[in-house]
């Protein structure tokens, strides 16, 4: 939660996404006023010229319904973090886990947001936790409001796909 879901979607979309984000109880202490609670979707075009279909789906566990709908027939997957979560490399890793096996042919990428709000955060330890428990995949720093970021993130992802189709030896 927190991690710039539907904010990333809104920074790159080429129209105004789908959203479901609804204020959060009282009882919810936390600088956020909305959140998502079923799914955002957008597309952006690509260079191209083919559609990259969006979807922003909530980690939360008892959301989990909804990741099977979004997974089938994912080339890429993107997994947000907030740098601020105490347990960022457990949830990060249960996340990988488990849409790994909703959709064993997709490329993963890892997106690390609010780092300059989190003292002592070291992106090099966090990747090297997530290498440690197998997973050798980009994970770089990110600004989900600043499209050129999502946009870099998004192409970074693509671009292993691209080289995972490629025959050994091209």
């Amino acid at each position: 939660m927190g991690a710039g879901k539907t904010t990333a979607i809104r920074s790159i979309s080429d129209r105004e996404p789908v959203s479901t984000e609804m204020p959060i109880s009282d009882e919810v202490t936390s600088e956020k006023t909305h959140t998502t609670v079923a799914l955002d979707y957008s597309s952006v075009e690509l260079e191209t010229g083919e559609l990259l279909h969006l979807y922003g789906v909530p980690g939360q566990g008892y959301l989990d319904f909804m990741w099977p709908m979004v997974a089938e027939g994912a080339l890429g997957i993107v997994v947000l973090v907030n740098a601020q979560q105490a347990d960022r490399v457990d949830s990060t890793a249960h996340l990988l886990q488990r849409f790994g096996a909703l959709a064993p042919q997709a490329c993963f990428a890892v997106g690390v947001t609010r780092t300059d709000l989190t003292d002592g955060f070291a992106l090099a330890t966090f990747r090297d936790a997530l290498l440690e428990r197998g997973y050798r995949i980009p994970v770089m720093r990110m600004d989900a409001r600043q499209p050129i970021q999502v946009d870099f993130l998004i192409k970074t992802l693509l671009s292993y796909q691209y080289a995972r189709s490629l025959p050994p030896g091209d």
